[in-house]
């Protein structure tokens, strides 16, 4: 590029140390596809030829012409896009290390490199936004960014997928209905991820269960402090050589039998001991509660730890914790990243998935008491969300589960405030007046944890009034739901 003035090589080196906490050696291509990306939406390598300053693109009009343009006039303008996709990429490489976000606490555990110029492409168009959409997009960033990683999106075509990411979010930030068909697959299909045969360190889903660890916060088992990210070892949780002795295979290695410890702890003091040797001797020392809390940290629950310390652990015993972390780590994934409650302190993390359990007992019960009777929602309430259902069939048409007739399915895409237009329609409440109460009652009620649940999942502040008040709505609920709420809802 020095004919065009631009001596790319020292402008590298002016930029390598910014970017230097990820390990790689593509980072200055990385950059110029951040520079494509956002000039021309498309970052493969015949598209960079196009940033050179002054060379001209053909491109088709809408009525089918041909035209050319210039994208970068000259070597001034390319500097200044140069110095842009530096920052970006610098802020988005930030924004990973952000340990309560992304939990990307060393470059090992990036779950893809080659992902980051589609990231910060993408956070440039956040930032871009008028400033009271940025809060939105963010969510939207977020959720594409886990639903990338735990689908493994970036593991083919790395430039194509790149180019239709950033359109697609684009989108998405524009229409809250345009949402990702990457997004809506992760959503429907996470349940199906295969753990267990993730055993290779490195690749996008195991360093995403690393990534969550860390957001969790978890804990050394012995010092109970957060590994810092030079100190960690990737620790198995049943010993490597009991799982040559006993299991064969690799399975000893699935990132389910996993735990980020300090490398004292994994190699000194628990050693090749299995987990029914020396957790016994933390709870006796430390407190059965107290240890407890810690493994959860790692998202190794109460019943799990049950199961490591068995007496005669055996491959039946394995298997049995192997899909009970499985079933914890999925929760973790629905709860934080799906249901994004991974922005709200843990009091309001907690009132936000009661609210939830409520809305799906108020949907079992009115499914309930109308019998399943579709036609019986008067018109002016099913109008309210008929576009909706219309628009969920379409989007997920091609995906077999299109029975938008049955009345629990069209309840799904009720909001609280109309489950409450329904309960209390004329026709209909004599059904729901034993359970309920008051019409007039209800309602205040209604109101009130609907004003809790808008200002928990929009991420406006919450007073301390409409704090209790919510709670006490979600107590009065609770009550009269509460054969529902013991039952699968």
């Amino acid at each position: 590029m020095k004919p065009k003035d631009i001596q790319l090589k020292l402008m590298w080196r002016g930029a390598s140390q910014r970017l230097a906490f990820v390990e790689t050696e593509k980072m200055n291509v990385y950059v110029l596809q951040v520079m494509s990306i956002l000039q021309q939406s498309y970052c493969s390598p015949n598209y960079l030829y196009y940033l050179l300053p002054g060379e001209p693109k053909t491109i088709r009009e809408a009525d089918g012409s041909k035209s050319q343009v210039v994208l970068v006039k000259d070597g001034e303008a390319f500097r200044k896009l140069w110095e842009d996709a530096v920052q970006n990429m610098e802020e988005a490489i930030g924004q990973l290390r952000q340990v309560q976000t992304y939990g990307v606490t060393a470059s090992r555990f990036l779950p893809y490199v080659s992902m980051l110029p589609a990231f910060a492409a993408i956070r440039a168009l956040v930032k871009a936004l008028p400033a009271e959409r940025r809060l939105g997009a963010q969510r939207k960033l977020r959720k594409w960014y886990w639903a990338s990683v735990f689908t493994s999106r970036y593991s083919g075509s790395v430039e194509s997928t790149s180019a239709r990411d950033f359109l697609d979010l684009k989108a998405w930030f524009d229409d809250d209905e345009a949402i990702p068909g990457a997004v809506s697959e992760f959503e429907r299909r996470f349940r199906d991820i295969d753990f267990a045969n993730e055993t290779k360190s490195g690749t996008s889903i195991y360093n995403g269960i690393f990534n969550l660890l860390a957001i969790k916060g978890a804990k050394d088992w012995i010092n109970g402090e957060i590994p810092s990210a030079e100190k960690l070892d990737d620790h198995h949780i049943v010993p490597a050589s009991w799982g040559r002795e006993h299991l064969g295979g690799s399975r000893i290695n699935t990132i389910l039998n996993r735990a980020p410890l300090i490398a004292e702890t994994n190699r000194h003091v628990i050693g090749d001991r299995l987990p029914n040797q020396y957790l016994p001797e933390l709870m006796t020392d430390n407190g059965r509660e107290h240890v407890l809390a810690i493994l959860e940290s790692h998202l190794i629950s109460a019943h799990a730890v049950d199961i490591l310390i068995r007496p005669n652990f055996g491959p039946g015993d394995f298997d049995d914790f192997i899909a009970e972390r499985r079933s914890t780590i999925l929760s973790a994934i629905e709860d934080l990243l799906i249901k994004e409650r991974l922005d709200l302190p843990l009091n309001l993390r907690d009132l936000d998935a009661r609210i939830e359990k409520i809305e799906l007992a108020l949907r079992k019960c009115i499914d309930e008491e109308l019998a399943g009777d579709a036609s019986a929602i008067p018109h002016y309430v099913a109008d309210k969300v008929e576009e909706r259902i219309q628009k969920a069939a379409r989007r997920q048409a091609s995906s077999g589960d299109d029975d938008f007739s049955r009345l629990s399915r069209k309840l799904e895409y009720f909001d609280l405030r109309e489950l409450q237009d329904l309960i209390q329609a004329k026709t209909l409440w004599p059904l729901f007046n034993e359970s309920f109460g008051s019409k007039e009652g209800m309602a205040i009620k209604f109101g009130q944890l609907a004003e809790l649940r808008n200002g928990i999942r929009h991420s406006r502040s919450v007073s301390q009034i409409a704090l209790k008040e919510g709670e006490a709505a979600a107590l009065w609920f609770e009550g009269c739901l509460k054969t529902r709420l013991a039952t699968p809802v």
